[in-house]
């Protein structure tokens, strides 16, 4: 599956206040217009949109590899012996390293698809930073039903 997307560097201001500087590729339709994660499109064709649950907290030290930049596959990875969570799936970088997990509401939803043997791949889209200089803080996904996910620059 390719998926389109500009390439975009900037500072974003959460509601809550601070100051993110973020990385990545943003996801465009065939004329060029952004979609935000919840645009119909990417429901339509089956495609999320989501953070690394616990990346920041608990894999800080996989956060900064080369695996993990905007971009690089990810590894999804079936966790049902979680103690936190029946329907856990990890977050690997390509070279095997813990990323985090994808978020518990998504997971209830993708598991069972897994589960019964659907492909699925993901990459990194975007990398969250204090500033331009500092280490990544945090990484969003693009989660896709597809053997393989690829992205085209416009």
């Amino acid at each position: 599956m390719e998926i389109d997307v500009v390439l975009q560097e900037r500072y974003w201001y959460p509601d809550d206040g601070g100051e993110v500087w973020v990385a990545g590729y943003q996801l465009v339709d065939a004329e060029g217009r952004y979609l935000p994660r919840d645009a119909a499109e990417l429901a339509d064709a089956g495609l999320h949109v989501a953070g690394v649950a616990g990346a920041g907290r608990h894999h800080a030290d996989a956060l900064q590899s080369e695996h993990a930049a905007p971009g690089r596959p990810l590894r999804l990875r079936r966790d049902p012996a979680n103690e936190f969570d029946v329907n856990a799936i990890a977050v690997d970088t390509e070279a095997g390293e813990p990323l985090g997990f994808v978020p518990r509401e998504l997971a209830a939803e993708l598991a069972p698809r897994l589960d019964d043997g659907e492909p699925w791949s993901a990459l990194v889209l975007r990398e969250q930073r204090a500033s331009p200089r500092d280490p990544r803080t945090g990484l969003t996904m693009l989660l896709a039903p597809a053997d393989v996910l690829t992205l085209r620059q416009r």
